[in-house]
């Protein structure tokens, strides 16, 4: 199998180019989408190549809808370097070293390997990257500075939710919302864990809303939340004291209707809803 390292040279503030070296195969992207678009070609005439992912969450992600629109699947092979801002799927629990064949996610005619993220998080996200190019910030410590600064702004907005749960029994939610999360995986934002019990290969979306609260009770539960101890692992829902404020489904599909934007792997982009649905077993990426 050819191995090929895809490099996203502003990835991490230009870490990732440490990976370039003589007498590999390296391809160096020149913008947004040349990683999906580069392959999506390789594939096309050699599907059966490992690339390695020089980057972050949205390196991956272009990757991933690369591998999906070429076919090859089931015979391409992704693993990804930590040397993006959040490095969030490697945090993914439990680890194997081996490919595993995932789930991705659907979104309109897009997909996601990781977290897709609506209302206060997907602020967040757009502060974090107006910090992208300083040095003094990045990392979880710009997720962190992006959560302050977003706290001092008026959030929350109304959404209309209706969800598809894993037993086929359907659900509708509206409200102010403060944040929506749709997970594959377990973690965003630098190492936050809002959805502790998700899996790459349950053919689930993990789904959590939070409702618009006050800026004391989200002091008081942050930590929590970061943490993934807003969580009761025997009973597989939030715990009893979040039940006021949190919502969770396992899902096998979603539509989110009232929003002004999301943030899918990372990466913004401007939506007034979104249609959402699972993928099971469609790309191999060693855990």
């Amino acid at each position: 199998m050819k191995t090929i390292k895809i490099i996203n040279p502003i990835a991490g503030s230009g870490k990732a180019m440490s990976e370039l070296s003589d007498g590999e195969n390296c391809y160096i992207t020149k913008a947004a989408g040349d990683a999906e678009n580069y392959v999506f070609e390789t594939c096309k005439t050699e599907p059966e190549t490992h690339f390695i992912i020089c980057g972050g969450d949205g390196t991956l992600n272009e990757a991933v809808n690369g591998v999906i629109r070429a076919g090859a699947g089931d015979k391409a092979v992704l693993s990804v370097m930590p040397l993006g801002t959040g490095n969030d799927f490697l945090r993914y629990e439990p680890k194997t070293g081996e490919p595993v064949s995932c789930d991705v996610i659907r979104y309109g005619d897009r997909y996601f390997i990781n977290v897709l993220n609506i209302g206060f998080d997907c602020d967040v996200v757009k502060k974090v990257e107006s910090y992208r190019g300083n040095s003094l910030l990045s990392g979880s410590f710009a997720y962190i500075c992006g959560v302050a600064s977003t706290f001092l702004h008026k959030f929350g907005c109304r959404m209309t939710v209706d969800t598809v749960n894993a037993d086929g029994s359907e659900d509708h939610f509206e409200d102010d919302y403060m944040l929506c999360v749709v997970s594959n995986a377990q973690y965003y934002g630098g190492g936050f864990k809002p959805t502790p019990l998700a899996e790459l290969t349950d053919g689930l979306a993990d789904f959590l809303i939070v409702k618009k609260m006050s800026r004391l009770r989200f002091i008081s539960i942050i930590g929590s939340y970061k943490k993934g101890e807003h969580f009761d692992f025997e009973k597989g829902d939030v715990a009893d004291k979040y039940k006021d404020i949190m919502t969770y489904r396992k899902c096998r599909s979603i539509r989110i209707s009232g929003i002004k934007c999301l943030c899918a792997d990372g990466e913004v982009e401007n939506a007034d809803g979104t249609e959402i649905s699972v993928l099971p077993s469609v790309v191999r990426i060693i855990i």
